[in-house]
């Protein structure tokens, strides 16, 4: 009986959850949206235009080539474009090392490698509020760099 009645309890809590949630999707889109429009265009609207500009906006950060050079920003913490500043000798040490196949090389630019990481983590809570974005845009450019060169150690 203890667990009917739970089940019960649960399934209404996240009905109630998920409805409230879709109000609220509704108030937002109809507010930017025309008031003809049915709601359930208004919304699948919304949500297509969303998501593809998410998309899209992933497909262009990670869309780098890992040999190509990126362009730092500049940001207002001076460490932090030092800090960037250091990824490209480490990229390129890394390539090095691998079209000489030297593992031992490889595995000590790979150590430099995650030092780099654990410090670049740090660095969006020196930044404002308007250069986080930029700083996670181009952090997620260069991991993807370094990412996309992993697959040549291995062959």
């Amino acid at each position: 009986m203890k667990k009917v009645l739970f089940s019960l309890v649960a399934i209404s809590f996240l009905a109630t959850t998920i409805i409230s949630c879709q109000s609220n999707q509704k108030g937002t889109a109809e507010s930017d949206a025309d008031s003809t429009k049915p709601d359930s265009q208004v919304i699948d609207t919304t949500a297509t235009q969303a998501k593809t500009t998410s998309e899209n906006k992933v497909k262009s950060i990670l869309d780098v080539s890992p040999t190509v050079k990126v362009k730092t920003p500049q940001f207002s913490s001076e460490e932090v474009n030092e800090g960037f500043e250091k990824f490209e000798p480490i990229k390129q040490a890394y390539i090095a090392a691998i079209n000489s196949k030297d593992a031992v090389k490889i595995k000590d630019v790979t150590a430099e490698y995650w030092k780099w990481v654990e410090s670049a983590s740090t660095w969006g809570k020196k930044l404002t509020k308007d250069e986080n974005q930029i700083y996670i845009d181009h952090y997620t450019k260069l991991v993807s760099q370094w990412d996309q060169l992993t697959p040549k150690v291995k062959k």
